[in-house]
């Protein structure tokens, strides 16, 4: 009465090969669970054994544990703060770089404020006004910053700026006699959260012989190091808007002037600062201590290039002087090196007696000896042409 069940060849080999495949995936999962065991190393494994007895005990070891690596993370934090330094400036980077000073204890915000709010929006005094009158300036303004949506755009730098002000003023400046300069600098400030205030200036001037030919582009960066001190750099870049056969003497008169100025300015905003600079501790001071050790350094190498240049100047310059007197100067109009013309009768005489002389020195040689008598008469003629000539003009 019992029930038989029958099971064809076929089908006992199908159902053989399933128990197969279903156990070699498991042995190939054993594997794979093995070997990523391995790769985590047994330090993964001292970890959940650790877990586990923690769990047997209440936690106690792993909050241990836990406690002495944030420990470790602070102290971590710490050193990371101390070594801060934040990236170049690529701008800087094109510029010759003018000056270097370190401010102990001072915040890129307190740094904003002495140096270039003009005591707007803070308690802080003005101070790029008052030192431009310092320096003989006259008729000083100094226009409130403004803001706009989007920004405002370096000309030459092509970086974006979050405020701009104008500033104007004009001076005497010894030319051909005395000559009225007028000023306008185009000042443009961003600072990067309290790590970085870049302050970009552009110097445009007239009332001078080329003073349409070129702009001074001065940069001020600001820059976190460490964490309590700044260090600010400073850039010049004598930009030309066209040609200019005077450039080299522009450029080196130029940056002369305007780098012991803004060095004045830096000295004045670095005293400004220190009723704000924050005490430093004994352990972060010897530290700074080393740090400026390092900046003196860096500093040291960049003079010495900068001196072993300049005493290979002159050995540049004869070299040059040689080149062009031979292979130049010949087919030099001297018309070119009296570009300005005179403005009274008496500097038209002397340009005209200068070169008289020059004439009489020339004329003469290659020439026999009485045509040298012919021509000393001629030139002593000359000489009293322009003595009555002289008289006449000076009659009130």
């Amino acid at each position: 009465g019992g029930t038989t069940t029958v099971v064809s060849d076929e089908g006992g080999e199908q159902e053989e090969k399933v128990v197969k495949e279903v156990a070699a995936d498991n042995n190939n999962l054993g594997v794979f669970f093995r070997n990523r065991i391995q790769k985590m190393g047994t330090g993964y494994l001292h970890k959940l054994a650790i877990t586990k007895k923690d769990d047997d005990d209440g936690g106690g070891v792993a909050k241990d544990q836990d406690e002495g690596e944030e420990e470790v993370t602070e102290e971590e934090t710490n050193e990371e703060k101390k070594k801060f330094r934040m990236p170049p400036d690529d701008v800087l980077q094109k510029m010759i770089v003018i000056g270097k000073q370190k401010i102990k204890g001072v915040s890129i915000q307190d740094y904003y404020e002495v140096a270039w709010s003009e005591g707007n929006d803070c308690d802080k005094e003005p101070i790029y006004g008052p030192f431009l009158t310092s320096c003989g300036k006259n008729d000083v303004n100094v226009d409130k910053w403004e803001r706009q949506e989007g920004g405002y755009k370096g000309e030459w730098c092509g970086e974006n700026y979050t405020q701009q002000r104008i500033v104007t003023f004009n001076f005497m400046k010894q030319t051909i006699g005395q000559t009225l300069v007028s000023v306008q600098h185009t000042q443009r400030c961003r600072r990067i959260e309290n790590d970085r205030c870049i302050l970009h200036m552009t110097l445009k001037m007239k009332g001078f012989p080329y003073a349409d030919c070129f702009v001074v582009e001065v940069r001020h960066v600001a820059s976190r190091v460490g964490e309590n001190d700044i260090l600010v750099e400073m850039g010049l870049h004598v930009r030309f808007l066209k040609s200019c056969m005077f450039e080299s003497k522009i450029r080196t008169n130029t940056t002369a002037e305007t780098t012991k100025l803004q060095m004045d300015l830096l000295a004045l905003i670095t005293e400004g600062c220190k009723p704000y600079a924050k005490e430093i501790a004994g352990d972060d001071e010897e530290e700074d201590e080393k740090e400026d050790e390092g900046d003196e350094e860096e500093i040291d190498d960049t003079a010495e290039e900068s001196k072993d240049i300049i005493c290979d100047l002159p050995f540049i310059r004869f070299f040059i002087t040689l080149g062009a007197k031979i292979f130049l100067w010949p087919f030099i109009k001297l018309d070119l090196f009296d570009p300005f013309p005179p403005t009274t009768v008496d500097e038209a005489l002397t340009n005209v007696r200068r070169r008289v002389a020059l004439l009489d020195k020339i004329s003469c040689d290659g020439v026999t000896d009485e045509q040298k008598d012919e021509l000393a008469k001629e030139m002593k003629a000359i000489q009293a042409s322009l003595k009555h000539i002289e008289a006449i003009t000076s009659i009130p």
